[in-house]
């Protein structure tokens, strides 16, 4: 049993290696060597835990980010850690908001999000997750991580989910795109 568990995260290992591989063609100076070794050793292990392509296109875009710069800077730990405790269900929310909301650069040079509400059955559709319960449940997981400030709330129509992207969620979404300059340059190109 363990080998066969072996087994399918080396396969994970390697699809998000390859994705990584797409994602840095034709960016210069991206390359294994230029990785910390404490994340591309935490990437590896935590992103070998997931075999569907959403959430391997993350964690290949975070090796990229990762592979990058300075071998010594470690700032991307915290977007691998974050997303490490995400499920499936939640990337899916997450991708969903941080690509549709509408950002706001600052004049501090912040990227924010405008309010991003939908009914609970889109976001039912979106995420996968029929039960109300567990939905709530995943959004106040949103909520602690930090990338969705509000969650479940009532308007005069019924429930509604407030699923605006917080400044970290927005920051690491350009991350776990491959983007390794500032979020808001990010979002003016996309």
């Amino acid at each position: 049993m363990y080998e066969r568990i072996e087994t399918w995260r080396a396969q994970n290992s390697s699809r998000i290696m390859d994705r990584a591989r797409r994602k840095s063609d034709g960016v210069a100076d991206v390359g294994l060597d230029r990785a910390h070794p404490r994340l591309l050793y935490v990437l590896l292990d935590q992103g070998s835990w997931y075999d569907q392509e959403e959430a391997q296109e993350m964690w290949a875009g975070l090796l990229v980010c990762c592979c990058t710069g300075d071998i010594r800077d470690e700032s991307n730990l915290i977007f691998i850690n974050l997303l490490a405790q995400m499920t499936i269900n939640e990337i899916a929310m997450f991708n969903y908001a941080c690509a549709s909301a509408d950002k706001i650069a600052t004049p501090d040079g912040l990227i924010v999000a405008d309010g991003l509400q939908c009914d609970l059955r889109f976001l039912r559709d979106i995420s996968g997750v029929n039960d109300l319960h567990s939905l709530d449940r995943e959004l106040d997981h949103m909520r602690m991580l930090g990338l969705f400030p509000f969650g479940i709330d009532a308007d005069d129509n019924g429930l509604v989910a407030d699923i605006t992207p917080s400044t970290l969620a927005l920051h690491m979404f350009s991350r776990c795109q491959g983007h390794t300059g500032s979020p808001v340059e990010y979002y003016a190109n996309h």
